[in-house]
């Protein structure tokens, strides 16, 4: 049962909070998963997930404070596939490419050389986004590949899952959300930033009582709370650099036309990300810049 006693509470709408909660490499952290699974995919009840691999588990402290690093959550489901799990607080106008790019490499490291196309398993991403993304009004999205004429469905190995949070918001604050829906419960919980309704959000069912139990125990825990405030603190001095190279962006526009100021905010983004240890392959989805670009501007950083 959850104690009521007052301190601070971890914001659950974290990368690192969730990898934490739900994936962990321990029982409950796994129960709680499959219990998320079950409830976001409509999972009916006599077909649910009963186990769950947990595939990254360990959260690599350097990846704590490393602005560029993505602590998500990959699983596999016996049966079912593979999954991953990420939750993004930023728009940077890329997340649907961003989704198809990390489900493909997780179709693509599913063989090995001599091993055969049957092997493959189903692909699921599932993106809890902190802004809104699509025009459309559902604050939830699932594409799927289907014949572009009759519309008949591929055979379903992959999905891309987007859930935008700020949607949901507004939604259930003006009551449009369906008391059935089985994704609410999980909405509410991640975007709760209300400290006094924990103990009301426990009350609901025994699966978001343990919810509440593990953020409490994580919130009270030194060594946990300094992660997550290095965690807070890195991605925003990333979106600080982030913000500042698109000003310069803006104001080189003016000067020299917007395509000129867009390839050189760009560029002074790479040497920043550079000079603060991004990877390449991380400083190329977040500029667009070539892996060549990025190298000769290694070589000029180094020169000067």
């Amino acid at each position: 049962m959850v104690r009521q006693t007052p301190f601070n509470w971890l914001k659950p709408k974290n990368d690192f909070v969730l990898k934490l909660i739900l994936g962990s490499d321990n029982d409950q952290s796994k129960e709680l998963l499959l219990a998320f699974l079950n409830d976001f995919l409509y999972v009916p009840a006599l077909q649910s997930f009963t186990s769950v691999e947990i595939l990254n588990p360990i959260i690599n402290k350097q990846s704590i404070y490393d602005k560029g690093s993505i602590l998500d959550i990959k699983a596999k489901v016996p049966g079912y596939g593979y999954i991953n799990i990420e939750m993004q607080l930023t728009n940077h106008n890329n997340m649907h490419k961003r989704s198809l790019y990390y489900a493909s490499k997780l179709i693509g490291n599913q063989l090995f050389v001599s091993d055969e196309y049957t092997k493959v398993e189903r692909v699921v991403a599932i993106n809890l986004l902190d802004f809104p993304f699509f025009s459309s009004t559902p604050y939830h999205s699932c594409f799927r590949l289907m014949e572009e004429r009759l519309h008949e469905p591929f055979p379903d190995l992959l999905q891309l899952h987007f859930t935008e949070m700020p949607k949901f918001i507004r939604q259930d604050q003006a009551g449009k959300i369906p008391v059935n829906d089985r994704k609410a419960k999980w909405i509410r919980f991640f975007t709760n930033e209300d400290d006094t309704r924990w103990f009301e959000m426990a009350k609901q069912d025994p699966v978001m009582e343990k919810m509440v139990e593990s953020l409490r125990v994580a919130s009270l825990d030194p060594e946990a709370r300094e992660l997550y405030e290095s965690r807070v603190k890195a991605l925003k001095d990333l979106n600080s650099i982030r913000g500042e190279a698109r000003r310069e962006g803006i104001k080189e526009g003016l000067e020299k036309g917007l395509k000129e100021g867009k390839r050189e905010a760009s560029r002074e983004l790479a040497k920043k990300m550079l000079r603060k240890g991004f990877e390449v392959s991380d400083i190329m989805e977040m500029t667009e810049l070539t892996e060549t670009e990025i190298e000769k501007l290694m070589v000029e950083i180094n020169n000067h």
